[in-house]
């Protein structure tokens, strides 16, 4: 066996531990639902199969190399972790109607990516991008497929042009989206930030507005209901965080639960109307997993989503600034506050 090619390989620490690039990746942590065995054993069937798994987690290991010499910063979740759980995710999925043809397609989609970088050096960091968010949102789009289909179980992909996903005994779309913009990692400052649910959606909705992301899933691929992952986007790990509080800690704990986010969705595609779903992973690294989700109608997602990003051009926000996220969350408590004002609900 190559060494050198075995270096991008997972392998078993225990039986829900894997390693690899040298970090061990506790599985049920980061939402995997397989154990270590069944994971690695998946992996070598689908480099069997000329997925080109090795080019990925080497190109992942390159992307974070690169990153901490220049920004000398690490990445607080390695990337190689979303190969992982793609693979996790792929394993439940195949067995789904229409889940074989997704999979072929993702391979041929990475190949191509993959092929290309080798093909034009000059440009590898560019096509390195391309992969990593190919992995990324593939990752989400797999995991929706799960999740849904563990709700009902009529769920196939869609195989034909338009949304994702149809769930048959209902009749209704479903598109998953996925938008890696995230900047914010953290910092030191004590400032308390106080959410609730209604601050939230506003941050959710301008994070998913500002991505184009309802846009493209309703007026491009026509769907019912848009679930939207924004676990790598700007207010992904602000929510994520509150979500985290909320479950452990609060004494009127608000719901979060994803199963009855996709219930609210539901009921508004029979109200006639579209569905949005936004959501985020909550990934503690020691917490027991879970994801964090609120659902909403379409133009209140749309409406707010605006009405904060306006208050951001508007006020001059500057993007760059230590305090950034928290004006922002402080026009959104605004906001709020002001709504609660003139509905006598304060």
């Amino acid at each position: 066996m190559d060494k050198s090619i075995d270096a991008f390989r997972p392998k078993k620490f225990d039986n829900e531990t894997l390693i690899i690039h040298d970090f061990l990746i506790p599985l049920k942590q980061v939402g995997c639902i397989h154990l270590t065995d069944e994971i690695i054993d998946y992996w070598q069937s689908l480099e069997k199969y000329d997925f080109p798994l090795i080019n990925l987690s080497s190109m992942c290991l390159a992307i974070e190399t690169a990153r901490f010499q220049t920004e000398q910063t690490e990445v607080p979740i390695p990337y190689a972790v979303h190969i992982i759980k793609l693979i996790d995710m792929i394993k439940y999925c195949e067995s789904m109607v229409g889940g074989k043809e997704r999979i072929n397609y993702l391979k041929q989609q990475l190949s191509s990516l993959v092929s290309n970088a080798v093909r034009y050096p000059e440009k590898q960091a560019d096509y390195a991008v391309q992969i990593l968010k190919a992995i990324v949102s593939s990752n989400d789009e797999f995991q929706i497929g799960y999740i849904l289909h563990r709700l009902d179980p009529s769920l196939i992909f869609n195989t034909a042009s338009g949304p994702d996903f149809k769930l048959c005994n209902i009749g209704i779309k479903v598109e998953a989206k996925s938008k890696l913009n995230r900047t914010y990692l953290g910092d030191f400052n004590p400032q308390p930030i106080g959410l609730n649910k209604e601050i939230c959606l506003r941050l959710l909705a301008r994070d998913a507005v500002k991505a184009g992301a309802l846009s493209t899933a309703f007026n491009h691929q026509g769907t019912d209901i848009a679930i939207v992952s924004l676990s790598h986007s700007e207010f992904g790990d602000i929510f994520a965080s509150h979500v985290y509080k909320n479950n452990l800690w609060s004494d009127n704990q608000e719901n979060y639960e994803f199963g009855s986010a996709f219930k609210d969705a539901v009921k508004l595609v029979n109200q006639g109307k579209k569905g949005v779903i936004l959501y985020s992973e909550v990934i503690t690294g020691y917490y027991q997993y879970t994801i964090g989700a609120i659902a909403s109608e379409k133009e209140t997602v749309e409406q707010l989503g605006s009405e904060l990003e306006k208050k951001e051009k508007d006020t001059h926000i500057d993007s760059k600034a230590p305090n950034y996220y928290y004006r922002i969350v402080e026009e959104a408590r605004t906001m709020d506050y002001n709504k609660r004002m003139k509905m006598g609900t304060m």
